[in-house]
């Protein structure tokens, strides 16, 4: 059975596609309550401002990648192989079609170091992408170097996110995700 999403969760989902597709500063708290068919007034009673609703939408997204991305690629079941397949795939599924693209890429370059507490999230994001890499690259490399790899992967990604954005190419990611598999054969 599917679980009810509460006004919350509506209000969430909204800000985060407007932060993806018109960025932070661009977002206003109208903006955001138009999106979620709600009165300004009723997005203030979840939050206190547009800040604290953009940190907990940034912990929704890093909750939701480290389910939907690096569960499997952590699948020790599967061989290293099959998991950075997995991953691979997985990034597909969840960056191909969606408006705006990465909205942690996008936010990174628009804020910057600006705030803190979104720093510290984008961050996290990042760094548990390369983690998980990590992981199934140390089956073939030294740590240090599947590090490496992991890293340039992740740059590569979200190079290819950015250009398919702007060329409508889906492809670009795809031969992206084919380039890091291949790192295990």
């Amino acid at each position: 059975m599917a679980v009810k999403k509460t006004d919350r969760d509506n209000v969430i989902d909204g800000a985060l596609n407007l932060f993806r597709v018109k960025g932070y500063h661009h977002t206003s708290m109208s903006d955001i309550s138009g999106a979620c068919g709600l009165l300004k007034g009723s997005v203030y009673h979840y939050f206190p401002g547009k800040k604290d609703l953009a940190v907990a939408a940034l912990d929704r997204v890093i909750e939701d990648v480290r389910a939907k991305l690096f569960i499997p690629a952590n699948d020790d079941g599967r061989s290293p192989q099959e998991r950075l397949r997995a991953l691979a795939d997985a990034v597909e599924r969840y960056f191909i079609g969606r408006e705006g693209g990465c909205v942690m890429g996008n936010l990174a370059l628009e804020v910057g170091g600006g705030v803190p507490e979104f720093v510290e999230r984008i961050r996290t994001y990042f760094e548990d992408w390369a983690k998980a890499l990590t992981a199934i690259l140390e089956t073939r490399y030294e740590t240090a170097r599947a590090a490496e790899l992991a890293e340039d992967a992740v740059a590569r990604v979200q190079g290819a996110i950015m250009m398919m954005g702007l060329t409508g190419d889906e492809e670009i990611l795809r031969r992206a995700g084919r380039d890091i598999v291949a790192l295990l054969n």
